[in-house]
């Protein structure tokens, strides 16, 4: 796990599985704590660039023992000969990409999220003025 010299955030790159592929990708977790219902998937491309995927925490944490999720996102923990494994769809009404994720890295990843703000406390770190003023500067003219 790579953690930034902040407190407030986390990160930790770790290989999937794309279904039917034999070569893995490359891919980023983080958490912040100035977001923090929310973790962003990032997947390498052979680009060099980054495709991110911004996905409820809680969706993450209920995926993990039990099947989660509806529309573009979708997470469903198995285990098969050898590993468990969270399983994670993304994608829309034109298809789906089924990624797999050894199950273990994904709870130590969460974990970490947890030390820096607790389940049930996300509420109390966002200042909502600033996300107010936020709002209202983006729809001024």
């Amino acid at each position: 796990m790579t953690e930034n010299t902040k407190t407030d955030s986390v990160q930790q790159d770790m290989f999937a599985v794309l279904h039917g592929q034999e070569t893995p990708l490359l891919t980023r977790w983080t958490y912040r704590a100035d977001d923090p219902f929310a973790v962003m998937m990032s997947i390498a491309r052979p680009s060099g660039r980054w495709i991110d995927w911004l996905i409820s925490r809680d969706l993450v944490d209920e995926g993990l023992t039990a099947p989660a999720g509806i529309g573009d996102v979708r997470l469903t923990p198995f285990t098969d000969d050898e590993f468990d494994v969270l399983e994670v769809k993304i994608g829309d009404d034109e298809g789906f990409a089924s990624l797999e994720f050894d199950r273990d890295l994904i709870e130590r990843f969460l974990d970490a999220t947890y030390e820096i703000v607790a389940a049930g406390a996300e509420s109390t770190v966002i200042d909502v003025e600033a996300e107010i003023e936020k709002i209202t500067n983006s729809c001024a003219g």
